[in-house]
């Protein structure tokens, strides 16, 4: 089963419930700076806080590949904060569902601010996700 256009209706829209419903039970990500893992509740509760509007914009995300068992991506967040990166995404799935997310992410020179101010909350919410 493909979940591109899912996700993809899902990320922009700022929609982390969303883009939960395609995440497995037994979900984790794989942080990509510490290499902590999380689980599929805490994926959900992470992008309500990065998912704020105002908060990211995404450039150009576009899929490279998907069959039934892969799904990468790539694009490049602006955050409000002003740094910009540029993210490669590779989701595991099973069953139509993602059991697996791994991200490499590389600072990009040049960031620009998200279109609207951050909420006040959001310089203690580090963007710890390419998502």
């Amino acid at each position: 089963m493909l979940i591109y256009h899912e996700m993809e209706a899902a990320m922009p829209a700022n929609d982390p419930d969303r883009y939960a419903a395609l995440l497995a039970e037994d979900f984790e990500y794989v942080r990509h700076r510490s290499q902590d893992t999380i689980g599929r509740a805490a994926m959900r509760d992470l992008l309500k806080k990065v998912w704020r509007p105002g908060n990211r914009v995404i450039e150009g995300m576009r899929c490279l590949y998907e069959n039934d068992d892969i799904l990468v991506v790539h694009m490049i967040l602006s955050f409000a904060s002003g740094s910009r990166e540029g993210a490669m995404v590779v989701h595991h799935k099973r069953g139509g569902r993602i059991v697996r997310i791994e991200s490499g992410v590389s600072d990009l020179p040049g960031g620009v601010a998200a279109s609207a101010p951050p909420h006040p909350e959001s310089a203690s919410v580090p963007h710890q996700t390419s998502l």
